[in-house]
């Protein structure tokens, strides 16, 4: 029950867009406001994930009636990325499709960063399903899905070049999102016995 809300409470945000889209006023540049609604709640979800593999590397137990968020976990990454490629068309269609849109994603630094962490979340939501959990080995998958830090330098510098009027609010996010990541890390190393003193 919980985990049907869940995932109802995650599409909202799509019925919010249609609901702008046929019945609002979306502004001079409505793809471009768009555009930016799209990556902010992608980036929202990508947290929410990571968040969650953060508190499973401290070894912090859920309790049970949270533990919907952990059986969720691949949905929030593949609806990450659904919203991620609404993101991508969006600024392509802020460009008029032209193909100048597509060379400024090696020209231009924030779109090559962005690119490349839209490539590697590409490879992390086509393969986050069982299917590929038996072809590849659980072992080689992990290590495969160990590429979203990879991802999330790319969208940090996309994010932070980008965000010039709202700098102070991103980085304040991603920095904490860093901070908990080297923690994380840290404690990964840590002696198991000091853990428990």
């Amino acid at each position: 029950m919980l985990s049907n809300i869940f995932r109802f409470l995650l599409l909202l945000p799509g019925f919010y867009w249609t609901y702008l889209i046929f019945f609002s006023d979306l502004g001079a540049d409505p793809a471009k406001n768009l555009n930016h609604k799209a990556g902010e709640i992608a980036l929202y979800y990508i947290l929410l994930n990571l968040l969650l593999g953060i508190l499973i590397g401290f070894k912090v137990k859920f309790p049970v009636k949270l533990r919907f968020l952990l059986l969720n976990r691949r949905y929030l990454g593949v609806l990450s990325f659904l919203v991620l490629i609404f993101h991508v068309f969006l600024y392509f269609a802020m460009e008029s499709f032209e193909p100048q849109a597509l060379e400024q994603v090696f020209t231009k630094n924030y779109l090559t960063a962005g690119s490349l962490a839209f490539f590697i979340l590409m490879i992390l939501a086509v393969t986050s399903n069982d299917f590929s959990v038996r072809k590849l080995t659980i072992k080689v998958w992990k290590r495969l899905h160990r590429f979203v830090y990879l991802a999330s330098l790319f969208f940090t510098i996309h994010i932070l070049l980008i965000e010039k009027s709202d700098l102070i609010k991103y980085g304040l996010i991603l920095g904490i999102l860093w901070i908990l990541q080297g923690a994380r890390l840290v404690f990964s190393f840590w002696p198991k016995k000091e853990r428990s003193v």
